[in-house]
């Protein structure tokens, strides 16, 4: 079986001849090769990073840009972004009703930007996103997912990213845990007034790129349940999640979810809402659960996709605890076939090369059916 085979098989229901490798080098690639991080996203393929994945032979699924453009056909509506000359990211929307602006730092240390202001600052900064919201139109761009189907050829497995989600959407990025907590008790109802705003966005951009060429959607909340707890995530995501993989399922596609944080209480419930697969799932010692443990609460019929740490995959770890951690996670194949090895969300910008090199040698030796 080729690399794409096996991945689309255990999504379809059917054994592999071995356990699927997946690889989000996107970060690793611009911090050890020094390329300037766009946060607007690639807007074409990169050529350097294709021959990575070409090299070692691995998926590529994620961080190839957005498929579709936002856009507003009312001139009092504007929303830009830039960079300035200190190297402060500005994301700025303004509305009739008001306006916002964001700002990001960059950080040489993670190669990532921080953010220096939230793009919220209060709940009265909601109607403006609601307004935005609402008012949001939808241009697929398949031209850039064939680009990169193209160039990846049988290491493409490529994941069609929607928006965060109401809940994600403030949490995550854009007004913080600590304000998003605090605003349930102090206003409960504007704040679920606007997740419900922001996920009807959501689903409106589900139905315009649903018939898309694309096999898998992803959701990239960066899911924790130590934040988003099950009360939490009963109120304001669970009937979201589940409506949008019924509307995936009934076009014949599927449904990933970035977590990216501790699992831990929510693997089950994500399998409830029809989740068909867990990305970036974060095993001990970063997070609670063993391979074992994630397994037995997720169940048998969601694919688990992730395994190794941070802080194994990165130079802080033996190459032994390295290979006990994949071999660990690999075991969990006799459980269920519902598996996928990746790094737990992103390669690390310290993970030496030779680790990453490893990878495909001990999957092949560890983990065949």
């Amino acid at each position: 079986m080729t690399p794409r085979q096996r991945v689309l098989s255990v999504y379809a229901g059917k054994e592999p001849d071995q356990v699927p490798l997946l690889l989000d080098l996107s970060h690793w690639y611009k911090a050890n090769y020094k390329i300037p991080f766009d946060l607007t996203g690639f807007k074409g393929v990169d050529q350097k990073l294709v021959e990575l994945h070409k090299q070692l032979q691995v998926v590529s699924y994620v961080e190839m840009g957005s498929f579709f453009d936002l856009y507003f056909d009312d001139d009092s509506i504007s929303d830009k972004a830039w960079t300035d000359s200190a190297g402060v990211y500005h994301r700025k929307v303004s509305t009739p009703l008001g306006s916002l602006e964001e700002e990001r730092v960059f950080a040489d240390v993670s190669y990532s930007y921080n953010i220096k202001k939230h793009l919220i600052e209060s709940v009265n900064d909601f109607e403006i996103i609601a307004y935005i919201m609402d008012r949001y139109k939808v241009k697929p761009r398949w031209d850039r997912y064939q680009m990169w189907l193209d160039a990846l050829g049988e290491l493409g497995v490529i994941y069609c990213q929607l928006p965060y989600s109401g809940l994600g959407y403030l949490i995550s990025r854009n007004f913080g845990v600590e304000n998003t907590c605090m605003a349930m008790f102090d206003a409960p109802d504007r704040v679920k007034n606007l997740i419900d705003s922001i996920n009807a966005c959501n689903l409106r951009i589900l139905d315009a790129i649903i018939d898309g060429p694309f096999e898998i959607l992803f959701i990239s909340d960066n899911f924790d349940s130590n934040v988003q707890n099950p009360n939490m995530f009963n109120e304001y995501s669970r009937s979201y999640y589940t409506e949008v993989a019924r509307r995936v399922h009934a076009k014949g596609k599927f449904l990933a979810v970035h977590v990216d944080g501790e699992m831990k209480g929510c693997l089950k419930t994500f399998a409830h809402c029809g989740i068909d697969c867990i990305d970036a799932a974060t095993p001990a010692p970063m997070f609670a659960l063993t391979p074992q443990q994630a397994r037995a609460e997720a169940g048998n019929d969601i694919i688990l996709s992730g395994g190794i740490p941070a802080t194994i995959f990165g130079a802080g770890a033996t190459d032994e605890e390295f290979e006990n951690c994949v071999c660990q996670w690999l075991e969990t194949r006799h459980t269920s076939y519902k598996l996928f090895m990746a790094a737990g969300d992103q390669v690390p910008p310290d993970a030496p090369w030779h680790k990453i090199e490893m990878l495909p040698k001990l999957v092949e030796k560890y983990g065949k059916y």
